[in-house]
């Protein structure tokens, strides 16, 4: 019991930054507007850029902002092995998805791969049985979680409820059939605005 609560509190402490793209979305990308927005995006893409080239020995500098994140919200395996592709794959996502959709749809996007997946991963800690079938390293109620704070947000932004439901389901779907947890920043994005797109 003990072990699961340091795993929910550190999951917490980890999304408690990969939430604030997600509640920054709207006032960025719809009220102040894309010219605001993709430079934004831009300059965090390239800080984490950064921040895994120092990484790699690349470079010997550490990006500000992007490496004091990533010893917060960086696993084991990511400290171990020196990576953090997470963050570039969830900023290019970002960057591209405001350059190639209308802002509401957008700033759907960004919330879903936010603030969705921060409520999988810290519901699926927080009650790992039962086992999605989907996928028997996630969990049920993480993928409820992941559903219901998806269709929020899609309506929060202005998403019509019918297409929201759609695009929850989908990006549910996708993060639950996600196996490598870091790709999640690109599989789950890409499904919600393609979807975005179409509808």
């Amino acid at each position: 019991m003990g072990d699961r609560i340091s795993q929910v509190l550190f999951e917490v402490k980890r999304k408690s930054i990969h939430v604030i793209p997600g509640f920054a979305a709207i006032p960025i990308v719809v009220w102040l507007g894309k010219h605001v927005a993709i430079p934004i995006a831009v300059f965090f893409l390239a800080l984490y850029t950064l921040n895994e080239l120092y990484l790699k020995g690349i470079v010997k500098f550490k990006a500000p902002i992007a490496y004091q994140t990533y010893r917060i919200m960086a696993r084991r395996e990511e400290v171990e092995k020196r990576y953090f592709t997470g963050t570039i794959y969830f900023w290019t996502m970002t960057v591209a998805v405001i350059v190639l959709l209308e802002p509401v749809k957008a700033a759907a996007t960004v919330m879903v791969s936010s603030l969705g997946d921060a409520a999988a991963a810290i519901t699926g800690k927080a009650f790992p049985n039962p086992r999605n079938p989907l996928n028997r390293g996630k969990s049920i109620a993480g993928s409820i979680a992941m559903f219901a704070v998806s269709l929020l947000s899609c309506i929060v932004a202005g998403i019509s409820v019918k297409t929201s439901l759609i695009v929850a389901l989908l990006a549910t779907v996708t993060e639950a059939l996600t196996t490598i947890s870091v790709l999640d920043e690109l599989t789950v994005p890409v499904v919600t605005a393609t979807t975005l797109w179409l509808l």
